[in-house]
C-alpha cells in the first residue's frame, strides 16, 4: 500500500541516496503550483508567499468574512435562490464568501455588515486561498468550486442574505 505525502512505510530504512524515494512511497505533489495555475485561469490575481496563496481582491472579486455559523445560514439563503458561490474556510472557524466586486458598495452596506460581525475585503486586500497554511492550520474550500471557474454572487446579494438571516435571529 502506498503511503500518503511522502511518509515512509513502517520498517523502511531512511538511509537512501538524496532524491531517492523508497519503493511504495509517493512524492508530495506541488499542489500550490496546480492551484495557482487554476486560479489564474479563472482570471484571479493570486500571489504566492511561502506556504500561502493570496487572492488580491479587485474590480472582479471581493470577499465577505464572517463566523461559520452565520456563514452557513447566509450560504443556505443564497443557495435556495441559486446565488451561492465559493466559500473559503479559515482555520479560525471564519468563512470567506467570495463575491463580485464590492468596490462600489455604499458605506451603509459596509456598516451593516460590520454591525453583524462581517468584514468586507475589497480592492487590494489579500485573502488566503486553499491550500494555504496560516496560523492555526490549513485553508480549505467548502465544497469544490466549478472547474471552469466559480460563479460569484453579487456583493449586494450577500449583504441582503446576511441582513435577512440576522434579522430573523433578532440581531438588528
Amino acid at each position: 500500500m502506498n503511503s500518503p505525502k511522502g511518509v515512509l512505510p513502517s520498517g523502511t530504512s531512511a538511509a537512501l541516496p538524496p532524491g531517492t524515494l523508497p519503493s511504495g512511497v509517493l512524492p508530495q505533489l506541488d499542489t500550490f503550483s496546480g492551484a495557482l495555475e487554476r486560479y489564474s485561469g479563472w482570471g484571479w490575481l493570486v500571489l504566492r508567499s511561502e506556504n500561502r496563496l493570496l487572492l488580491t481582491t479587485d474590480h472582479c472579486v471581493s470577499a465577505v468574512e464572517m463566523p461559520a455559523g452565520v456563514g452557513g445560514e447566509v450560504q443556505h439563503y443564497l443557495a435556495v435562490r441559486m446565488l451561492a458561490g465559493p466559500v473559503v474556510v479559515l482555520p479560525s472557524g471564519r468563512w470567506l464568501i467570495l463575491t463580485g466586486s464590492a468596490d462600489s458598495a455604499s458605506q451603509v452596506n459596509l456598516i451593516r455588515l460590520r454591525a453583524r460581525g462581517a468584514l468586507t475585503h475589497r480592492l487590494g486586500t489579500l485573502v488566503p486561498l486553499p491550500p494555504s497554511r496560516i496560523d492555526g492550520g490549513g485553508v480549505r474550500w467548502l465544497g469544490e468550486p466549478a472547474a471552469g471557474g466559480p460563479a460569484l454572487p453579487p456583493f449586494s446579494a450577500v449583504v441582503a442574505a446576511l441582513r435577512a438571516v440576522t434579522e430573523t435571529a433578532g440581531l438588528r
